[in-house]
């Protein structure tokens, strides 16, 4: 495997968590007539090496293109999510992995052959944007024949809402979605100005602009001569974002999301917080609900 340098600790809490879901959630529907698909949309490379491990005085390797680059021990190669899946057993009946890097999928491509030969034929593999491809999907599956469990671990904040909408509109849909709250909280500075660039992201990540009118507040005061002065300031943390971001993901799924969320990030920042939700209304969907807790407990 080709591994991507990125992650750290917090990733591989997010990949377990995410694994055994898949484990319980195939043994759980054996047995069941609806053909199983995994759904990678931002599925990288297939593994990933945190940057600790690549050290300067690490081991140094020199490329055909004459360039040199650090080499980690592979004792700390991160196995990424859509390897994990396909190692789950009993097996999916289709796996769709997708990443808009040729590169990624390229190594994705080669993984498949090498380790997972038995499995080839299930695996279809995409180079899409994610939004575009989780699209498709949602358009194009007899969702009454299928049912699907969803990771969403996205670069920075590129799934639109209105994705996540059509996903919530299959009622067939189990998510895991890493949502990017710390992305979200710093497109407003602390002198309460809102990034030209970035804020519309949020926009289309939260699926409202309503957000633009809680996280600034305006502070007066005065001064030694009576005059009056007026200050911006942000006025939410990241907690509100992920408050926030729930809510609209729940207003997505009909209500169905879980109230229990996973924190993560790196030196003590809150960076993502990976939340589930459950598309199908139905009362024996409620199970979905109560696996993902006990893997997040």
């Amino acid at each position: 495997m080709e591994a991507q340098s990125f992650g750290d600790k917090h990733t591989v809490r997010k990949l377990e968590t995410v694994h055994r879901y898949l484990q319980t959630y195939t043994t759980a529907l054996k047995f069941q007539r609806f053909e199983l698909l995994y759904v990678d949309a931002c599925a990288g490379s297939g593994s990933s090496v945190p940057r600790g491990a690549l050290e300067p005085t690490e081991s140094i390797q020199v490329r055909l293109d004459g360039f040199a680059h650090p080499v980690a021990d592979t004792d700390e190669i991160i196995v990424g999510s859509a390897i994990r899946a396909l190692g789950v057993n009993p097996p999916f009946h289709k796996y769709l992995l997708n990443d808009v890097k040729q590169s990624n999928v390229d190594a994705l491509r080669k993984a498949v052959r090498q380790d997972f030969p038995h499995l080839a034929d299930r695996v279809e593999l995409t180079r899409l944007d994610a939004n575009e491809m989780l699209r498709n999907l949602c358009t194009s599956t007899d969702w009454k024949e299928t049912r699907a469990v969803v990771f969403l671990d996205p670069f920075g904040l590129q799934i639109d809402y209105s994705t996540l909408e059509l996903l919530g509109q299959t009622k067939a849909v189990d998510l895991w979605y890493l949502v990017p709250v710390f992305a979200m909280y710093r497109q407003v500075s602390g002198e309460g100005q809102i990034n030209p660039d970035g804020g519309p992201r949020v926009d289309a990540a939260l699926g409202t602009d309503a957000w633009r009118h809680v996280v600034v507040v305006e502070e007066r005061s005065t001064d030694l001569f009576n005059q009056s002065h007026c200050r911006s300031k942000r006025a939410v943390d990241i907690a509100w974002f992920e408050k926030v971001a729930k809510e609209r993901l729940g207003e997505a799924f009909g209500g169905r999301v879980l109230d229990e969320t996973l924190p993560l990030g790196r030196n003590g920042i809150q960076e993502f917080s990976l939340m589930f939700a459950w598309a199908n209304p139905g009362e024996k969907a409620k199970l979905a609900a109560k696996l993902a807790k006990a893997v997040l407990a």
